[in-house]
């Protein structure tokens, strides 16, 4: 079985800029734990929805819909902002496509700018073991 959250994960961390800005232990899954250190930039990778069959043929299928919101935070609004450009651009190369709602706030209680974006997938063929 596959494991997206890993594969995105994986890929972000691969990636030069991501690295350089946000150290692999500010990439959480699901949520952001309330001791979390805003030193840099934080990455949450948030699963919207199991992963749902996207075609059939012959009641068989054939390709699996993945939904996922990714989020930065951080008190820098320059340094969320490349980081989320750099994501998208990962984002793309896995063949993922950005949906249209999201969230670009700052918060004042936290005095953090939040900027969450939605991608979704349709696997190829046959790839549907998630």
């Amino acid at each position: 079985m596959k494991d997206m959250l890993m594969i995105i994960y994986n890929a972000l961390i691969e990636n030069e800029l991501i690295a350089n800005v946000v150290t692999k232990n500010q990439i959480k899954f699901y949520e952001l734990p309330e001791t979390m250190s805003f030193d840099t930039p934080v990455v949450i990778i948030d699963p919207l929805d199991v992963p749902s069959p996207a075609y059939y043929a012959s009641n068989i299928e054939l390709s699996t819909r993945l939904t996922y919101q990714i989020d930065v935070q951080h008190s820098d609004r320059n340094q969320v902002k490349l980081v989320q450009n750099e994501i998208k651009k990962v984002m793309q190369v896995l063949g993922f496509y950005q949906l249209s709602d999201g969230m670009d706030e700052y918060f004042k209680e936290t005095k953090r700018y939040v900027d969450a974006r939605r991608y979704r997938i349709n696997t190829k063929m046959y790839d549907i073991n998630y």
